[in-house]
């Protein structure tokens, strides 16, 4: 008897979840909220690289909630005519933080975790409620997790803070701290570096899909930052490289500066 009121259960819980696909609809609608924020508080602070590189992500990650959808045979949600979200409470939540992250650099990128620390608590729970989903939804969770640590690291560049809201605050600390995951950000972090090891923002930063890696921008790499522009060596003026590199220094060309040539492949290093 047991053991039977115990599939029934089971089976109960089962029908619970597939009848109500909210959930899932709500996961979706925010991985659009996400990206068209970030396409708009990009506009405002094009110098922000977390805001030119993370919607390339989130389009990504649109593209793998409507695969489930897809498979729980659930058709993609229509906003109502005048809005841009099926799921009750998004609009509102669009316009707010959109407004919010106007007011300045600090209060994006605030917007920015705020979001994400929202986001991997929807995921977390998630992966409880459709454990068949689950994989998926961990390597959301993980790309959620960078862009996390690329928004925190802008804001407490900028000497902003942030109290966890969705999150326990343990938790949300841990992920700050904690080290890039390959997760659903992957294919753009291959071509511009490693990500999350490098507050983006920086112009010229050639960064992947977070924003926040190493590459070959000012940020770290062999353009203007560190990299191969005039600098030090063993001519008068020490150098080759300003920050370290090949370039105006040492050589053996004449004049006040030994040098090979005028700058090597790299640049200046400011």
């Amino acid at each position: 008897m047991k053991t039977k009121l115990l599939l029934i259960t089971i089976a109960l819980g089962s029908l619970a979840s597939a009848a109500d696909p909210s959930k899932l609809i709500r996961l979706y609608e925010e991985e659009i909220l996400a990206h068209d924020l970030y396409v708009e508080l990009g506009k405002t602070y094009p110098d922000l690289r977390p805001f030119q590189n993370i919607p390339h992500s989130e389009a990504r990650h649109r593209d793998m909630m409507a695969e489930i959808l897809k498979q729980e045979g659930i058709a993609l949600p229509e906003a109502p005519s005048g809005k841009r979200f099926l799921t009750k409470g998004l609009d509102r939540t669009f316009r707010q933080w959109l407004k919010e992250g106007r007011k300045s650099e600090v209060d994006a990128c605030r917007v920015g975790v705020r979001l994400e620390d929202h986001d991997i608590a929807d995921l977390r729970e998630a992966q409880v409620s459709f454990p068949e989903h689950k994989e998926t939804l961990a390597n959301l969770e993980a790309a959620s997790n960078n862009h996390l640590r690329a928004f925190h690291r802008n804001l407490t560049a900028r000497d902003g803070t942030y109290v966890a809201e969705a999150l326990p605050a343990n938790d949300l600390m841990t992920i700050v701290n904690g080290e890039m995951e390959p997760g659903a950000c992957g294919a753009e972090c291959k071509k511009g570096g490693k990500c999350g090891n490098q507050a983006g923002g920086q112009k010229g930063a050639k960064a992947g899909s977070c924003g926040d890696c190493v590459g070959n921008g000012r940020g770290k790499g062999k353009g203007p930052n560190a990299g191969q522009g005039s600098g030090n060596g063993n001519g008068p003026g020490a150098g080759q490289g300003r920050g370290a590199g090949q370039g105006r220094g040492a050589g053996n060309g004449q004049g006040r500066q030994q040098r090979q040539g005028r700058g090597g492949p790299g640049g200046p290093n400011r």
